[in-house]
Parts: structure tokens; C-alpha cells; sequence
């Protein structure tokens, strides 16, 4: 149950508070009642002295004047009235033969009163009680009078303790009066003193509030006590030390948040109840989620994969590192290969599971392409040698056979065989010239291409003329249009050869007496060249794996035509290198055009 807690000054100050007024409560009721002990033990003296006074006077009036009783009573009356004091006498028989005050025919007897009897007995005795003849408290001195004799009397003095109470009531109130003020005083005392003592205490709760937000730079004033002083002290080192310490915390932590944001590899740390500790952005651009919204998450809110569950079910149930390779199917197949280290707190208790993504799809397609690559240059190398091998293996029997001098149709045979043999060879070359210039694109990834401005329609004219043999020989016109004013950052060699292999490609594949159209222009900034034959064309399907390495849509008639299947994947290389791209456009039997489009056009 919640306790309200109550403020250190109202503590001090009502300690304070209670404190004094229970000493000048106690001392109140001890002075009252010391001053009523003095006043009646005064009034006893003196009623002792006024008693001791009149007994020899009445002794006299009695036994040696032989007064009658309406004398004695007058005689007790005129001394009562000028000592201000009762005075009675009573005889032997306790009758009331004179008192001061009162009438002695209605007075009772006094034989049983107490002091009386005392008296009677020859001792002097003091009594305190109610007078209902006076109706007042009254004292009573009451003193034996001839005690040898056998009929002797008492005299009796009283007087009023009413006035005694009156004057301690006064006296009480006085000091009441007196307690208020001093209470007053000594509140606003208490007050002040509860304050001195507070206020640096509330400083440093201030102090330490300040602390508690973060402000450890800021130091708490040192009181004059030496305690707090000291506390003080103690606080403001211990803030000191706990900034450097937070402050190489945050250096730590920037420093592995700097690490945990440059890694390429994704990295999540989830607990035991598969929540997410912490993301980095890799990890969250894998999933295509912010890392700020990822936090406390379910991991599989995010990664929503069987295989990735499977493997986080079995990281978490083994303090073992467990690995495999993984594969998420989003806008782009990815491969991802992920490792898991148990995560233990600083009591070696097991807390979760920091698991690694590394994004292995270029690995493993290039892993691919490799074997692919293998393949096929195995492929492509083995017909062409097979080729050779098998027309040398028929020359060297056909010369066994022979025998003597070759007769006509030998020769044109061995002539024929030859230039199979030359043609294969031609072709093992040139497989191998692009095997080398594909290898050197690749190898360097562009960091070997020097561009700089240069003129498009010398480079384009340079591959016009290097095919034009060629195009004669089967009756094709190329019509090149490229304005003079045309240049592009490029690097000229390269470029050159990726115009010559699609030219060289619109010869092979048009038919006899076409035409092939080079075309360039400055088109949104940008710069596009075009080549553009009218031959077979290429049907819809096979037009995404044209720029794949050894891919050819007929390939019979490729190998008759002496391609390699590498031209296209060397130009689209050479387009990336230079930030272009390149694209196709084409239909069966309407023919196809090449769009090679290149930025940072200028204008000379």
C-alpha cells in the first residue's frame, strides 16, 4: 500500500515543535504545581503560627478569665476579623462555644472531625477539606488547649484555600499565556532552524535529480556541515566518474553502431522468446523493413520464410554454431547464407541468438555461370577440334592410300578438307580472342577504361569500313547517319568494339542484298546508337537471354556463320563499363535493333 511520503523540513519542524511544546507543557504543569505546594504549605505556616498565638490567649480566657462561652465567641469573632482568619473553639464535647464566622447554635458537633480528634489526642493536626458551613475549601490548624486537663478544648484556625486556587488559576493562566508566545516563537524558531538544515539538503535533491536526467556535468554546492559537505563530494565524484564511464559507453556503442551499420552482412540478435534485440540496416533492407520499426518484433513477423523459422528454432535449441543456406523469394530470387552464435549476459546465462546473413547470390550465380562457362567452352572447343581431328585422320589415310603422285580429285579433296580444317581453326581463335576479352572485362570491372571525349562518327565510320568487305561480299548496304557534332565520353577501343560486334552480328544474320542501318543521335540528354538490320529476327522468348554468354537463338546457323556466342555478352560489358545500358528490340522475320544509349552527352 502506498504510504505518502511527508517533506524532511515539516519532519524536522514538527520534531522541533513537539519536542518544546512538551518541555513547556511539563514545565507549565510543574511550576502550577509547585506554586500551589508552596502557597499551601505557606498558608499552613502561617495558620500554625496564628493557632499557636491564640492558644495561649484562649488558655487564659478559659481556664484562668473563666469567659463564658458568649464571650469566647466574641472574643473569636473581633481576633478572626482583625487576622482575617477562622478562628472556633470547641470544647471537650465537641461543642462549638466560638468561631469567628459563624453562628455557634446552628454549628454542628465537632467531636468526630478528624483534626479535633487528632487535637484532643495532644497532637497538633492539619486538615484540608470542603466546609459546608462556609461552603468553601478550607485549611483547618487544630491545637489541643491545657492538654493535661481532663476537660481541656481545641482552638481551630482555618482559612480559605479558594484564594490559593484563584491565585494558581491566575498564575496557571499567566503561564499559559506565556507557553502560547513562547510556542510561537519557538515555531517560527524551529521554522527557520528546520529550513537552515533543509534547504542544502533540497539542493542536493535537486542536484541529484539533475543526475538522475543526465546532466553529470553539473557539480552540487558544499554546505557548511561537514556531512553534507562531505556527501556532496562523494556525489559529485561519483557523477564525474559515471559521465566517463557513460561517456565510454556511448564511445563503445558508436563504435559498434558504426560497425553494426557498415557491414555488409545483415546481423539481427533476437531472445529467447524470438523477439528482435537489434537490426542493422542490412538485415532490414534484406527483409525490406526500417530497422527503427523492427525492434521488440517477432523475428518471423519479419522474415516470414519456412526454412529461416527452421533454422531459428534450431538455433535457439542448441548453444552450438549452426549454419546453412537459405533461399527468399521476393522481387529477385536471393540466396543467403546465415550463421548463429548463442548470445549469453554478463552471468554466462543464456539470453538469444545473433544470427548472420551474408548474401551469396552473386556467389552462387557466378558459381553457376562458371560451371555453365566450363560447359560450354568445353563444348564449343571440343566440335571444332573434333572437326580438325577427324579431316587429319582422313588426310593421313587418304595420303596412305595414295601411294604414288595425288591424282586430280585427291587434290581437290585434300584442298577442300584444308579449308574445313583452316575454317575451324579460324574459329578456335576467334572463340578464344573473346574467351580473352570477356576474361579481361570481367577481371578489371571497368577500372581500366580511360574515357574521354571523343568524336562517335570517326568510331563509326572506322567499323564501317572494317566490315565493309564483308557486307559487299553478300550484298548489304549499311546507310550510317551520325552528325559530326556528336562526341561522348568514352573509351574509344572499347566502344569501337562493341559498334563492330553488333554490326558484325546485322551481317551474319541479314539476308542477301539488305541493308543495315547505323544511326546516332543526341536523344533526352543522353546519346543513342542504334544498329539496325532487316534480316530473320528473334521471336519474343529469346530475347532476354541474348547478352548471356554462348546463348544463340539458331545454332547451327551461328556456328555456320563462324560466331562464337560471346559478342553480345562482350557488349553489354562494355556498355555497363561506360554507365550505359543497351537494348533489343525485335520480331520474327521483321529484323532486330540494337539501342546502345550512353550519359554525359555533348555537343562540340
Amino acid at each position: 500500500m502506498y504510504r505518502k511520503k511527508t517533506k524532511l523540513i515539516w519532519r524536522i519542524f514538527s520534531s522541533f515543535l513537539v519536542i518544546i511544546l512538551l518541555s513547556l507543557t511539563v514545565e507549565a504543569w510543574y511550576s502550577t504545581s509547585y506554586f500551589k505546594s508552596f502557597f499551601l504549605e505557606t498558608s499552613r505556616r502561617e495558620l500554625m503560627v496564628r493557632a499557636s498565638l491564640m492558644q495561649d490567649r484562649f488558655a487564659r480566657a478559659l481556664y484562668v478569665d473563666g469567659l463564658s462561652p458568649q464571650h469566647i465567641d466574641a472574643l473569636c469573632k473581633n481576633l478572626g476579623k482583625k487576622i482575617e482568619t477562622r478562628i472556633t473553639v470547641i470544647l471537650h464535647s465537641g461543642d462549638v462555644i466560638g468561631d469567628s464566622f459563624a453562628r455557634v447554635e446552628t454549628m454542628e458537633n465537632h467531636r468526630d472531625r478528624p483534626e479535633i480528634k487528632t487535637a484532643f489526642s495532644g497532637e497538633k493536626s492539619m486538615a484540608v477539606r470542603y466546609s459546608p458551613t462556609l461552603d468553601k475549601n478550607m485549611m483547618y490548624i487544630a491545637l489541643p488547649v491545657i492538654y493535661s486537663r481532663s476537660d481541656s478544648a481545641v482552638i481551630r484556625t482555618a482559612v480559605s484555600i479558594s484564594d490559593i486556587d484563584t491565585k494558581v488559576e491566575s498564575m496557571r493562566n499567566s503561564i499559559a499565556l506565556v507557553l502560547i508566545l513562547t510556542t510561537m516563537a519557538a515555531a517560527l524558531a524551529s521554522l527557520y532552524v528546520s529550513r537552515r538544515i533543509t534547504k542544502p539538503v533540497e539542493q542536493m535533491r535537486q542536484g541529484a535529480q539533475a543526475f538522475s536526467k543526465g546532466n553529470l556535468t553539473s557539480r552540487l554546492s558544499y554546505p557548511d556541515t561537514e556531512e553534507l559537505s562531505q556527501l556532496a563530494g562523494a556525489m559529485n565524484f561519483m557523477a564525474s566518474e559515471l559521465n566517463k564511464k557513460i561517456m565510454d559507453v556511448r564511445n563503445r556503442s558508436r563504435e559498434l553502431e558504426a560497425v553494426h551499420t557498415s557491414m555488409e552482412e545483415g546481423v539481427i540478435a533476437i531472445d529467447g522468446q524470438e523477439q528482435i534485440i537489434t537490426i542493422n540496416k542490412a538485415a532490414a533492407k534484406i527483409f525490406d523493413f526500417s530497422p527503427e520499426t523492427l525492434k521488440t518484433k517477432h523475428v518471423l513477423e519479419v522474415a516470414r520464410n519456412y526454412d529461416l523459422q527452421v533454422f531459428i528454432k534450431k538455433a535457439l535449441a542448441t548453444g552450438e554454431p549452426v549454419e546453412d543456406d537459405i533461399v527468399i523469394d521476393a522481387d529477385e530470387r536471393m540466396v543467403l547464407n546465415i550463421h548463429s552464435t548463442a548470445l549469453y549476459d554478463t552471468h554466462d546465462k543464456r539470453m538469444g541468438t545473433l544470427i548472420i546473413f551474408r548474401d551469396i547470390t552473386r556467389i552462387r550465380l557466378l558459381e553457376t555461370m562458371h560451371k555453365d562457362f566450363a560447359a560450354n567452352v568445353s563444348h564449343e572447343l571440343k566440335t571444332p577440334l573434333t572437326t580438325i581431328k577427324g579431316f587429319i585422320e582422313t588426310l593421313l589415310q587418304m595420303t596412305a592410300d595414295s601411294a604414288g603422285a595425288p591424282d586430280q580429285a585427291s587434290v581437290a579433296q585434300y584442298s577442300r578438307f584444308l579449308g574445313i580444317i583452316e575454317k575451324n581453326v579460324n574459329r578456335m581463335v576467334r572463340l578464344i580472342d573473346d574467351l580473352l576479352a570477356l576474361s579481361r572485362l570481367e577481371r578489371l570491372k571497368g577500372t581500366d577504361i580511360q574515357l574521354e571525349t571523343h568524336p562517335l562518327a570517326g568510331l563509326i565510320q572506322k567499323v564501317v569500313r572494317f566490315c565493309a568487305d564483308r557486307a559487299q561480299s553478300r550484298g548489304i548496304t549499311m546507310d550510317v547517319h551520325c552528325p559530326d557534332a556528336i562526341a561522348g565520353m568514352v573509351d574509344p577501343m572499347l566502344m569501337e568494339q562493341a559498334v563492330f560486334n553488333l554490326v558484325d552480328n546485322a551481317i551474319k544474320y541479314s539476308g542477301e542484298g539488305t541493308c543495315i542501318t547505323i544511326n546516332a543521335e543526341f536523344k533526352d540528354g543522353n546519346i543513342e546508337i542504334q544498329v539496325k538490320d532487316s534480316g530473320q529476327g528473334i521471336d519474343a522468348a529469346h530475347l532476354p537471354k541474348v547478352f548471356n554468354r554462348f546463348y544463340r537463338v539458331d545454332k547451327g546457323r551461328s556456328r555456320d556463320q563462324g560466331g562464337t556466342g560471346l559478342g553480345l555478352a562482350i557488349v553489354k560489358h562494355i556498355v555497363q563499363y561506360h554507365n550505359g545500358r543497351i537494348e533489343v528490340e525485335s520480331r520474327r522475320g521483321k529484323g532486330t535493333c540494337f539501342t546502345i544509349t550512353l550519359p554525359g552527352a555533348t555537343e562540340s
